[in-house]
């Protein structure tokens, strides 16, 4: 959450604490008993006939103990309890006091981040150290009860994309698994913080974190249900489809070829090793495979629509051409330019990354002089095709893209 939404939040916060502090003052003051009513019991007074003789058997009162103020606390964390336990009491629902203690809790540590300076590294180490602390100070908050009932929902919620129905023993084992994914990804980050493991080998721990996690899930709620959380089931897949297939209007015996190919990509992009040496040229030639075959059911002329509708940078261009002095044939041209030069750069990629499967070395520098080549020779062919102006326009608005390429490990 943005640090200075937190503020605005925190002073709205302070504002509200204020108001119910008065409320709780008026509220006791109302509640306390007047002198009168705690003076000695009309029933060991002597009577009246005998004045003279009054006893005083003033009964003696125990004084209770004095709660503690909010400005005589000082622990942040004994003071965001207090205003809790302040605001349960007058029925504020759990929820609200879970937002109150978090944001409270984040606003805190505003001063350490501040005092990072920009340096990337200590932002790093202050967030880690941040969210191995929000959990305890958030029980303390709410108390284990409270914080199990807030805790458990968000898990929950974070761990299907699409709720479905559980019971509440599998709602606890989902629970159970999800904190389990959660420490061991902060464990990771600390190693990467400390230096204890390189780079490849926290992706590797993730992948491996995760894949036990969605297997825990998956066995817990069954296939059907697995797959509709994850939205990967074939009502949410359909609806995606149509959603990306609108502006082409396909026919209907079209769009079913689509959707079972579309099923069959994602169970084979599913069963793909990430970890492989060749992973990325498996990943390539599934694409070009839907790709052939999205070309084959809808025609090459409307496949290339789709295309062009589905790109951000051709949708900019269109809704800019007259400001930036382009035309259709102009945005076409600038389009099909930068996709040749995207190829290109797969086309190299696969190549260098081949090698590197095989074990062979590469030259880091010869790989950055080819890829400036094929970036220089697209922008003087759009430069000269384009001119100055219309060209410096499409690169202050950052409509064309030239990529660096990733290196297989």
């Amino acid at each position: 959450m943005n640090r200075e939404l937190l503020r605005r939040i925190s002073l709205l916060l302070n504002l509200v604490l204020a108001v119910v502090v008065g409320v709780l003052v008026l509220h006791r003051l109302n509640r306390a008993p007047a002198p009168s009513d705690i003076r000695s019991s009309p029933g060991k007074i002597a009577s009246e006939a005998k004045p003279t003789k009054v006893v005083d058997e003033t009964p003696t009162f125990t004084q209770q103990p004095k709660l503690p103020r909010y400005g005589d606390i000082a622990s942040s964390t004994d003071r965001r309890r207090w205003v809790v336990d302040q605001l349960r009491a007058m029925g504020v629902p759990n929820d609200t006091l879970a937002l109150v203690a978090k944001v409270d809790f984040e606003v805190q540590w505003d001063s350490r981040f501040d005092e990072c300076g920009g340096d990337r590294d200590k932002l790093a180490a202050v967030q880690l150290a941040m969210n191995l602390n929000k959990d305890a100070e958030m029980r303390a908050a709410l108390g284990e009860a409270g914080f199990r009932q807030w805790d458990q929902k968000n898990m929950l919620w974070e761990a299907m994309s699409t709720a479905v129905d559980v019971t509440a023993s599998e709602g606890a084992t989902i629970y159970d698994s999800k904190k389990k994914l959660q420490q061991q990804l902060l464990d990771l980050e600390r190693a990467r913080l400390k230096g204890t493991m390189d780079d490849a080998e926290i992706s590797d721990a993730e992948d491996k974190a995760y894949s036990e996690y969605f297997q825990q899930l998956k066995d817990t709620l069954g296939d059907e249900r697995y797959a509709k959380s994850q939205q990967l089931d074939d009502a949410y897949n359909a609806d995606r489809l149509r959603h990306e297939l609108a502006g082409v209007n396909p026919s209907d015996s079209q769009f079913q070829e689509l959707f079972k190919a579309d099923k069959e990509y994602n169970k084979s992009q599913l069963e793909l090793d990430p970890s492989s040496p060749d992973y990325a040229a498996q990943l390539k030639a599934l694409n070009d495979a839907r790709d052939q075959f999205y070309r084959q059911v809808l025609g090459t002329e409307v496949y290339d629509t789709l295309q062009k509708q589905q790109d951000p940078a051709y949708s900019q261009m269109k809704k800019y051409e007259t400001l930036w002095g382009l035309d259709d044939s102009k945005v076409d041209y600038v389009y099909s330019t930068m996709k040749q030069y995207e190829k290109s750069v797969e086309d190299y990629k696969a190549q260098i990354n081949a090698l590197v499967a095989q074990g062979q070395k590469v030259d880091g520098n010869v790989v950055s002089q080819k890829l400036g080549q094929l970036a220089g020779d697209t922008q003087q062919t759009l430069q000269n095709y384009l001119g100055q102006d219309s060209f410096n326009r499409l690169q202050r608005n950052r409509v064309l893209g030239f990529a660096g390429v990733r290196l297989s490990q």
